[in-house]
């Protein structure tokens, strides 16, 4: 189930003793970042928090350092040199959650695998 939709999930009850038992130390980021590749139809998904960093990313340390480093700028994972082949193999990329309790939503196909690299790593691999 979708992050969103497991917040949506919990009972009132159960979110306020969350709320007043959570650490006076909350994690600063909560995403759920999604890749998509158009042509194989290979989903693959991850949860990432950060501070501390962790959850099922495959590298939570190298993508909240990235994150960090623009204060979660999402649009940032857009632009930048991609020095790769004019091979249109498309890859949609969703990341949406919250990062300084500030919702994040990020949506962009990318044309291919190699523009990922080089535009989104190390938050999207």
């Amino acid at each position: 189930m979708p992050l969103i939709q497991r917040a949506v999930a919990v009972p009132a009850f159960a979110a306020a003793l969350f709320v007043t038992a959570a650490p006076a130390h909350a994690e600063i980021g909560q995403l759920e970042i999604t890749r998509y590749d158009v042509r194989s139809g290979e989903k693959q998904q991850w949860y990432l928090a950060c501070d501390p960093d962790g959850g099922t990313h495959p590298d939570p340390v190298g993508a909240c350092d990235r994150l960090r480093g623009s204060d979660a700028d999402l649009e940032r994972l857009r632009f930048g040199p991609a020095p790769c082949p004019k091979i249109y193999d498309p890859v949609e990329v969703e990341i949406v959650g919250y990062w300084n309790e500030e919702p994040r939503r990020f949506r962009h196909r990318y044309p291919n695998p190699c523009s990922v690299r080089y535009q989104a790593a190390p938050v999207v691999l």
